[in-house]
């Protein structure tokens, strides 16, 4: 078994107390710590770098470990993680300082570059030898398993691993990004909603499981009467081609597309009858099932994999994405209410600031219905007389336009509210909507050009995201790059903005996020406290309930 402490890397002919010395009086230093699993974070041992060039390994047993704990506590010392969420969650019961840090994957995240540590320094400059660049635990393995059966190759991999980590932050320094700050800023608030989860009501999580498992087997029996299972995309395609519905190929034309997309636009019972199974069984599987038998519900923020900067959650639900009548399972606390602060309309919000749209500007600054404005001003309503459903027309118009719907996708989601539209419409109203909001009309122009030309777009506070130039060659995935990318800065300073609250008022029971939607347990912070985040006005709609589900506006 290697020593307790052990030094990896150039470091020359200095003696490990002379390194250890070196490394009291460091100021910032990289750090790595290698665990027994991902889920299981018990510490094998950690790594400290005073420099890129080698790093000092500790076992987690070693009488040297003080030292390192010395430098985690010290305040005065920069410590630079690369996934710091990860390391902060390793370390918590060794009291280290979390207020002095940086993280190296959260600035590659916001340049767009990427963020394996491996593959981060392979492309700044610096690759680490192939035995350790093609490392993965094998199936079924762990990292302890590693450890026991060759000890060298994990201390040396985890000194790499702090002196790359070192390295590569000070390659980044210069590309810093305001983005980044935000980002980082969160990462309290993320380990804190992850640590407290939110208590269940699992009577009604039992109750909707029930439902949801006898309404898919029913439509399971039905559609199997009808010659296929809804559980085999094949057999739905086979059974709608005989029914003489024409359905395109999927890309390897091995079989028929029965995607959501291609169901929805057939009008069969067999195909209603298929969407509705799938949505059903998506909600038993993925939301309910899950949820059995807990008291509190818990999950994963992933704060570095949406590439608009949204913040997105897994294992063992995705609390993003949890419908709306399946949230009153979600309660405060016992004795507590929940409270949530919704940002109205933000993204409507950013475009008008980042295309500088006067008109739109003003509606909002004078407290104006977004969509009530883009209705008159559009005329819509002598299309259509029904205001409410004109109202929603211009709902469809204003978030499909700004995000480079086509005439296409103008009808389609009109559709999805009830609303018939025929191409030629769509075209006139698209054509009306640039001729009323002209500087968002530039916008789409200037930043098609911006895509084309220079093949990267940026948020409000700098975080980048770049075109796959091997799409963007392609005259065939073209068009959709540039659609990625256009939506980009709209939702990503959105996103932006939301996380500068967050960080705002770390001091409250934060419990949920939902892209705009922040939901405190107990107590909440005051209006003026999330105020003044971003060049925009970004009003709050304040509502409290005992559930999620139950929310009541306070006006």
């Amino acid at each position: 078994m290697p020593g307790s402490a052990e030094v990896y890397g150039n470091y020359g002919s200095r003696t490990r107390e002379q390194i250890l010395q070196e490394l009291s009086t460091a100021y910032i230093v990289g750090v790595d710590t290698e665990t027994h699993t991902i889920e299981d974070k018990t510490m094998i041992g950690l790594a400290i770098a005073p420099c890129p060039d080698y790093a000092v390994w500790f076992r987690e047993d070693s009488p040297y470990l003080h030292i390192a704990l010395s430098i985690l506590r010290n305040r005065n010392v920069t410590k630079v993680f690369h996934n710091c969420k990860f390391d902060f969650d390793v370390l918590e019961d060794y009291s280290i300082d979390q207020t002095n840090y940086e993280d190296s994957e959260i600035l590659a995240y916001t340049l767009n570059m990427p963020q394996k540590l491996y593959n981060l320094g392979a492309y700044l400059g610096k690759r680490v030898p192939d035995k350790f660049f093609g490392f993965s635990i094998p199936k079924g393995g762990s990292m302890l398993d590693t450890w026991n059966a060759d000890p060298d190759f994990v201390l040396q991999k985890c000194c790499i691993d702090a002196a790359l980590t070192l390295w590569c932050w000070y390659k980044l320094v210069p590309s810093m990004v305001e983005s980044y700050y935000i980002d980082r800023n969160v990462v309290h608030c993320l380990r804190h909603m992850e640590k407290m989860g939110v208590r269940l009501n699992q009577e009604s999580v039992n109750e909707f499981y029930i439902e949801l498992d006898e309404q898919t087997t029913y439509l399971r029996q039905l559609i199997q009467t009808k010659g296929c299972d809804p559980n085999s995309n094949q057999q739905v395609g086979i059974a709608l081609a005989q029914k003489g519905w024409r359905l395109p190929y999927t890309k390897s034309r091995k079989q028929l597309k029965v995607d959501e997309k291609t169901i929805r636009g057939i009008q069969d019972p067999l195909a209603q009858s298929v969407l509705i199974y799938r949505e059903k069984a998506k909600l038993k599987t993925t939301y309910a099932e899950p949820l059995l038998g807990l008291t509190r519900a818990y999950t994963h923020y992933n704060n570095t994999r949406v590439v608009t900067g949204r913040l997105s959650s897994s294992n063992p639900i995705n609390m993003q994405n949890i419908p709306y009548y399946f949230r009153g399972v979600f309660l405060a606390d016992e004795g507590d209410v929940l409270w949530s602060y919704d940002a109205k309309q933000i993204e409507l919000r950013a475009i008008a600031y980042l295309a500088q749209d006067k008109v739109m500007m003003a509606a909002f600054t004078n407290g104006q219905d977004i969509h009530k404005e883009t209705m008159d001003r559009l005329g819509i309503t002598s299309r259509i007389g029904d205001v409410v459903i004109a109202r929603k027309l211009a709902k469809t118009l204003n978030f499909a336009v700004v995000y480079l719907g086509e005439e296409e996708t103008i009808v389609e989601n009109a559709k999805k509210e009830g609303i018939v539209l025929s191409m030629p419409e769509a075209t006139d109203f698209r054509n009306r909507y640039f001729q009323t909001y002209i500087g968002i009309r530039d916008y789409v122009y200037s930043q098609r050009e911006q895509i084309t030309k220079y093949g990267y777009v940026t948020t409000l506070y700098g975080r980048v995201r770049r075109a796959d130039p091997i799409r963007m060659a392609n005259p065939h995935s073209r068009e959709a790059v540039i659609r990625e990318l256009f939506n980009m800065p709209v939702q990503g300073t959105a996103s932006e903005v939301i996380k500068k609250m967050m960080a705002k008022a770390t001091k409250y029971d934060l419990r949920i996020q939902v892209h705009d939607e922040l939901v405190y347990n107990g107590a909440c912070p005051s209006p003026s406290m999330l105020s003044g985040m971003a060049p925009f006005d970004t009003p709050l709609a304040l509502k409290v309930g005992e559930s999620w589900g139950d929310l009541k506006e306070i006006r």
